[in-house]
């Protein structure tokens, strides 16, 4: 039996909400309760030791322009849980499931785009500017065909991806959505879909990402409190996603909901080619948060289990005896900023740094 003791460090439970002195065992791949004197120990002493970050939002469709590796950009983000949202679409999905799901160490679920080409590029024309893309008899097939790596359809509904196809999109999605009984997922952006249109066509388990976008033009707050549609929508169930990306994130709008006590369901990074450079990693959307005010263990459980959940996979983002042993170790400061330390992936070590 292999195993290792992470000893020393402080544990963030994010179902318990805590912050405390801890080990952390690890044996077979799995979160263990006791340790084996044989087992290696690694000291991880004024560290924080947290789940396995998960990321609702990203792009790892490699081979496509947008996509990273997920195994080259999730260990040093301390990140062993990735989702896809909408890099492929129907025509491409096989190809995504073949070349990048099913190689990966990370683990990895997916949303599939209502286009049937999906993120083919963000730097070209959109996808959802061709109509006859919007196939919801394609989409369809394709989740019949891949239904236990779909985790719900993705359409980005916005003025630069859609032109004027914005709403006709976002219905078709819906449609899609409601036949296979799956969430969906909009992306915000620039009218002529806006807010109120995205909002309105949005339920329980239904999810709004870039939700602190400053492109939309509409603001979640007004006078210190949170504006009746968005509060409404949440009241309802619809879940809201950071999706922080290359423009889908605005400080004073995120500052503005937190302090009128709007938090985001789920903190990700829409990690991609493009975006790399300017968000870094989940792990740097985190540290934002935490700038804002919001405690340790609230930020880790918006990038641990509650993700986890919503993606639907059981037991990941805990570190309850018998989940699967992804850990993430980290060096939080009081700058603030989240540093990556150690990564463990079932029960491995998938990165270390050097310093």
């Amino acid at each position: 039996m292999s195993g290792l003791v992470l000893r020393g460090g402080l544990v963030c439970d994010p179902e318990a909400g805590t912050l405390a002195p801890g080990d952390v065992v690890v044996r077979d791949g799995r979160i263990a309760t006791a340790a084996d004197p044989s087992d290696p120990v690694v000291d991880v002493s004024g560290l924080v030791v947290t789940p396995g970050l998960v990321d609702l939002h990203t792009h790892v469709f490699v081979g496509q322009d947008l996509g990273v590796d997920p195994d080259e950009a999730g260990p040093p983000s301390g990140v062993t849980t990735m989702v896809d949202t909408g890099s492929a679409g129907a025509h491409l999905f096989g190809a995504f499931v073949r070349g990048t799901v099913e190689r990966a160490r990370t683990r990895i679920g997916a949303f599939i785009n209502i286009s049937t080409v999906g993120t083919t590029s963000i730097m070209l024309s959109g996808e959802l500017k061709t109509l006859p893309y919007v196939d919801p008899a394609a989409c369809r097939a394709a989740i019949a065909e891949h239904r236990d790596r779909i985790i719900g359809v993705k359409v980005r509904a916005s003025a630069d991806v859609a032109g004027d196809n914005g709403v006709v999109a976002l219905d078709r999605a819906r449609e899609v959505a409601d036949a296979e009984g799956l969430p969906l997922m909009v992306h915000l952006g620039p009218p002529p879909a806006s807010l109120a249109d995205i909002l309105a066509r949005l339920g329980p388990g239904d999810l709004l990402t870039h939700c602190f976008t400053g492109l939309s033009g509409t603001p979640y707050t007004e006078h210190g409190r949170v504006v009746d549609l968005v509060a409404e929508a949440r009241q309802r169930g619809v879940r809201f996603d950071v999706g922080h990306g290359m423009c889908g994130f605005d400080l004073e709008q995120a500052r503005a909901a937190v302090d009128a006590g709007f938090l985001p369901d789920t903190i990700s990074s829409d990690l991609h080619t493009y975006s790399r450079p300017i968000v870094g990693g989940l792990p740097a959307v985190m540290a934002k948060f935490l700038g804002l005010g919001v405690p340790l263990p609230e930020v880790v459980r918006r990038a641990t289990v509650d993700p986890a959940r919503i993606a639907g996979f059981d037991g990941v983002g805990t570190l309850r005896p018998g989940a699967p042993a992804d850990v993430a170790v980290l060096r939080v400061t009081d700058a603030p900023a989240v540093d990556v330390v150690l990564t463990v992936r079932a029960g491995e070590i998938v990165y270390r740094a050097s310093n």
